[in-house]
Parts: C-alpha cells; sequence; structure tokens
C-alpha cells in the first residue's frame, strides 16, 4: 500500500467517523426530556455482564480496519455510508430523544471500573437507532469478501459479538439493535444506488 492511497485511507475515516463523532456529540448535549424505553422480554432474557465491556470497546478497533483493509473503493462508499448513518441517527435523536434505566453493577472490578469511565464520557440518551450497531454493520459490509473467506468469518463473528455485547452490558435495548440495523441497510441501499445511478449516468 503506498503512502498516498494510505493517506487516502485515512482521509476517508477521519470524515466518516468524523462527522459520526461531530453528530453524536452535538446530540448527546441536547438537554430535553427523553422518553424511557422499556426493555422487551429478548432484553430481559439477555444476562448483565460487565465484562462485555471488551467486546463493546474493540468497536473502536473494528472501525478502523474497515477503511485499511478493504478495496480503496469500499473505503470511500464506507465513509458515505457513515455518514449517512450519523445524519439519520442525528436526526431521529433531536426528533425523538431516548433513554432507558441502566443496570446496576459492581463497581469494584476491573469491567467495572472501564465500564464506569464509558458512562462518565457517554450520553445517557440517543439509544435509538443504535449507532454502534449500524456503523458495525456497514463496516462488516466493506470488509465483506468472497476472495478471503476466512477473513470475513471473522468480521462476521466480530461483528456479531459487538452487536451481543450492545445488549449484554445493558447500554441499549433490542429496538435500538434493530434499527440500528435497518438504517445501516437504508444507509447502504442509498450509497450503492447513488454509485449505480453515477456510473451509470457516466456510461452514457
Amino acid at each position: 500500500m503506498s503512502s498516498k492511497e494510505l493517506f487516502t485511507r485515512f482521509i476517508y475515516c477521519l470524515l466518516g467517523w468524523g462527522t459520526v463523532g461531530i453528530v453524536y456529540q452535538y446530540t448527546g448535549q441536547i438537554t430535553g426530556q427523553a422518553h424511557i424505553l422499556s426493555p422487551s422480554e429478548i432484553d430481559n432474557a439477555v444476562p448483565f455482564s460487565p465484562d462485555a465491556i471488551w467486546l463493546y470497546l474493540s468497536f473502536f478497533l473494528f472501525i478502523p480496519l474497515g477503511y485499511f483493509l478493504s478495496p480503496l473503493r469500499k473505503a470511500r462508499s464506507l465513509m458515505y455510508a457513515m455518514q449517512l448513518c450519523a445524519l439519520v441517527s442525528g436526526a431521529v435523536y433531536l426528533w425523538y430523544p431516548t433513554t432507558m434505566l441502566y443496570h446496576d453493577y459492581d463497581f469494584s472490578t476491573l469491567s467495572g471500573r472501564v465500564l464506569s469511565a464509558l458512562i462518565d464520557i457517554d450520553s445517557p440518551q440517543n439509544l435509538l437507532p443504535s449507532l454502534h450497531v449500524s456503523l458495525t454493520l456497514v463496516v462488516l459490509n466493506a470488509l465483506w469478501s468472497t476472495q478471503q473467506k476466512f477473513r470475513t468469518v471473522l468480521a462476521v463473528i466480530w461483528a456479531i459479538a459487538i452487536c451481543v455485547s450492545v445488549l449484554v452490558l445493558k447500554r441499549h435495548l433490542f429496538i435500538d439493535v434493530v434499527t440500528g440495523a435497518l438504517t445501516a441497510c437504508g444507509a447502504l441501499v442509498i450509497v450503492h444506488t447513488a454509485k449505480f445511478v453515477l456510473k451509470r449516468n457516466t456510461n452514457e
């Protein structure tokens, strides 16, 4: 990989993930009356464990891998998809802010202390849709490769583990996961459709 390509990938990552950070930070500071979401039967069936924090935080390693391991054309599409996820989610956070009753946990363990540090910097709202889930899935799409099957299987397992971790850690509810997945699918459809239309117009 040339230094020019590496720099291009870095810019894609900066613009894509940076948009997410700006939107999340801005909407997380809105001090309105957030709607409290009630857990479903699925949420109640998922056991709580602070140890899920490590899988939850692995998200911050998984995301840049999408930009630096996928083909360059996919890295660019990933940037657009992440920006769309951020803008759509941000609009929902402003229009219908959501929160939940968070689970009590043991502060004495290492996992508990790391979870406390996360809670100190995380927003108690912005639950639905889950950006943790939507961004994980658009990165999984970028890493998906029929030629590199072993890497694809590892990426799928990792992505599933991240999505499950938000439920085990009780940072999100199942409805947040579902809407996060729908947001990712919608963003990918829009990006791929736009690419197809642009390519067709260029060929004409």
